[in-house]
């Protein structure tokens, strides 16, 4: 009867030491909580992110795979202010779209993905019209108007002549939030495209006029 209740115990035993065994691993896998900022906008300068979450270690490195498939990895001084359930790391969301988030431990650990969003800020700006429509091909600087929303001081206006060649135009007569007034010469016949890029980086739809 006594070594029936033993190999009782000590089956017991090793049902809880097995069991603890297991949950002790499971809670050292690292885990993203959350980042912030949760909402990013699309911009060229790096922003100081904050990832949240547990059991980070010392040493670990963040892969974020960008919305076109490319892997970053940040790790050793990228990493700053690191604690178990936080750090921080300069990243740069260039274009819009999910980026995936996985933090891996030294110890070969690696958390489930963290997705977040980057989206383009909703004051880019927009060319609604160019007036007039259509030009007369001549060597001499012409006055083009840009009507539309969110145009900033200090842009800068691209042109694609009929060839491809792309030029840009800094010296602006005129800019407000609605319009842009610049001087442009057409020395050739056909479709021009003109786009407008904000001091921000931020850039505008393509529009075109005709040279005849």
């Amino acid at each position: 009867m006594k070594s029936m209740v033993i190999a009782a115990a000590l089956s017991a035993l090793m049902l809880s030491g097995g069991t603890t065994s297991a949950l002790h691993g499971a809670a050292f896998d690292p885990k993203i909580t959350g980042i912030v900022p949760d909402k990013p906008t699309v911009s060229p300068k790096a922003v100081t992110l904050v990832v949240n979450g547990e059991e980070f270690q010392s040493g670990l490195s963040l892969q974020v795979t960008t919305p076109g498939g490319d892997v970053r990895t940040l790790a050793g001084m990228d990493i700053a202010a690191q604690r178990a359930v936080s750090f921080q790391v300069q990243f740069t969301f260039d274009a819009e779209g999910r980026y995936a988030f996985v933090v891996l431990n030294h110890d070969g650990k690696r958390s489930p993905p963290f997705n977040v969003e980057a989206k383009r800020v909703a004051n880019r700006p927009n060319i609604d019209q160019v007036t007039p429509a259509e030009f007369s091909k001549s060597p001499e600087p012409q006055v083009v108007t840009l009507t539309g929303r969110n145009f900033q001081p200090g842009l800068k206006l691209s042109i694609t002549d009929p060839t491809g060649t792309v030029t840009v135009a800094d010296r602006i007569d005129k800019i407000d939030t609605q319009a842009v007034v610049v001087r442009l010469v057409f020395e050739q016949s056909g479709s021009y495209a003109l786009m407008v890029t904000n001091p921000s980086g931020e850039s505008s739809n393509t529009v075109s006029l005709s040279v005849r």
